[in-house]
């Protein structure tokens, strides 16, 4: 294949990274609203117009970013998977270090769905849902396996609590400074001192 080829093929797949990697970086730190196609191209070092040569409109860049966070948090979960240990402590803090790797090497992706997908627009919530319910739901049956005596409700709450603590730490924790190793360890002690040793008191 020749040069001439080859090399649009390449600036086009270069350019739409580079639109995403600034457009995701934006929405983060400026917020979705505040954040125009124009500042995200001004960043980038292109015109305006075109983004929509990759992008239907902001919605779209949008989603993809989110598609892009849920899928790195989907590939540690089936990685993390793949190693389990049998010790149940052991395992659940396999799946947070999976998680937490996954959320502070994709920052700005995964982020977006903590501090971003609350203010997107309507149709972007309705169309990221379903992944994240599923990827939700894939810590519920793990939580379930892994403590069998909690019942539905607690099953829930323990999720919820488990993501409250692992997504808020990109608002707070510093990776450059500590491991995410050690604070999955500290999450997984703290949750599984609860989930493990409560077996269900009425």
């Amino acid at each position: 294949m020749s040069m001439t080829q080859t090399t649009p093929r390449t600036d086009a797949v270069t350019g739409r990274q580079r639109i995403l990697d600034a457009a995701a970086e934006l929405f983060l730190t400026l917020g979705y609203a505040e954040t125009s196609l124009r500042t995200i191209a001004d960043s980038v070092g292109i015109r305006a117009a075109s983004i929509y040569h990759h992008f239907e409109n902001k919605d779209a860049l949008l989603l993809e970013i989110l598609e892009i966070g849920m899928a790195a948090v989907e590939a540690a979960f089936d990685d993390a998977a793949e190693q389990a240990p049998t010790d149940p402590a052991l395992r659940l803090e396999r799946h947070i270090a999976g998680h937490l790797e996954a959320l502070f090497a994709h920052h700005a992706f995964t982020a977006a769905h903590v501090t971003v997908f609350p203010f997107a627009p309507p149709t972007v919530r309705t169309s990221a849902v379903a992944a994240r319910d599923a990827y939700e739901s894939r810590w519920t049956e793990l939580l379930g396996e892994i403590a069998p005596h909690l019942d539905p409700d607690a099953l829930r709450i323990a999720r919820l609590a488990l993501f409250g603590a692992m997504n808020s730490s990109v608002q707070w924790f510093d990776s450059s400074t500590s491991s995410t190793d050690d604070l999955a360890e500290r999450i997984a002690s703290t949750v599984a001192h609860g989930m493990l040793s409560t077996r269900g008191a009425s």
